[in-house]
């Protein structure tokens, strides 16, 4: 994805202290909104690809960004965070004690010795999510911002889903990063599966996909697919996809908020995590 500022005329850094500051950061790229949180309207969309080979640059990427965008530097009202990456898994609540969930990401995952692991909750579901972040990344946050919330990418696009999916049908969430795809399933309001899977053409994407509904009894016909993520509403992924596949629609944002018109830019839906992240707070 090329890089996107949309800035509404309404913005005014002096009045940091009543906007939202919500941060997507990976690999992958670098991205923030700001809300103004009394308006409930979102006033700045800003995403910055990122060139990163190896996680340990990753935080010096970021300290460049941060000493460029002004927009960055002001005291908000409340600043969210959510880190992109697939080194993340499920695991029930009764194993969420530090040591055992830090021995299952241990076992899930490649996790090196410059890398710390959090827990979150899924709300709603009887599951927490484990994954690995930088510690220098977040050294650099704790020094730029009093207080912050940090969660994964996953939590406020699976938040997304349940506010828009149909309770009646089985729901498998489909989030396009650069290199993979992030795939949750939903049958009965359980995660039937959390997984990622690396792809480099259609022909591996319909694989996945169409696997996983066989496996899963997700019914192409009946039940949907929704998308989120780096990829365009008419981009041949879709186009194939609704060949075989009847109900495929984009995660919408929270309907609770206005948008800039400068937004109507940009399709929503590739920013669906980042614009529902301080709905999740």
């Amino acid at each position: 994805m090329h890089e996107l500022n949309f800035v509404d005329d309404t913005f005014d850094l002096k009045l940091a202290s009543e906007y939202n500051l919500s941060i997507q950061v990976g690999l992958d790229g670098f991205s923030f909104s700001i809300l103004d949180v009394i308006r409930k309207k979102y006033i700045v969309l800003r995403h910055i690809p990122l060139i990163v080979g190896k996680l340990q640059f990753l935080a010096k990427k970021i300290e460049a960004i941060f000493d460029q965008e002004d927009k960055l530097n002001a005291s908000y009202q409340s600043v969210s965070i959510i880190y992109s990456t697939n080194k993340a898994s499920l695991i029930p609540k009764a194993y969420s004690e530090p040591e055992l969930a830090k021995k299952v990401a241990e076992l899930t995952n490649d996790i090196n010795k410059n890398e710390d692991i959090a827990v979150t909750d899924l709300p709603g579901f009887n599951q927490q999510l484990i994954f690995s972040y930088p510690k220098e990344l977040i050294t650099l946050l704790n020094r730029k911002f009093t207080e912050f919330n940090l969660k994964h990418k996953s939590v406020p696009m699976l938040a997304a889903a349940i506010n828009q999916r149909n309770e009646k049908k089985n729901s498998l969430l489909i989030n396009f990063e650069k290199k993979y795809i992030r795939m949750i399933a939903i049958k009965d309001m359980q995660i039937a599966l959390f997984n990622s899977f690396y792809f480099k053409n259609e022909s591996d994407f319909l694989y996945y996909t169409l696997n996983i509904c066989h496996t899963l009894q997700i019914d192409p016909e009946r039940d949907e697919l929704l998308i989120g993520g780096y990829v365009a509403d008419d981009s041949g992924y879709i186009r194939q996809l609704k060949k075989y596949v009847s109900n495929v629609y984009f995660m919408n944002p929270p309907a609770d908020f206005n948008y800039s018109s400068t937004f109507d830019k940009v399709q929503k839906h590739q920013f669906i995590s980042l614009l529902n992240t301080y709905q999740c707070e």
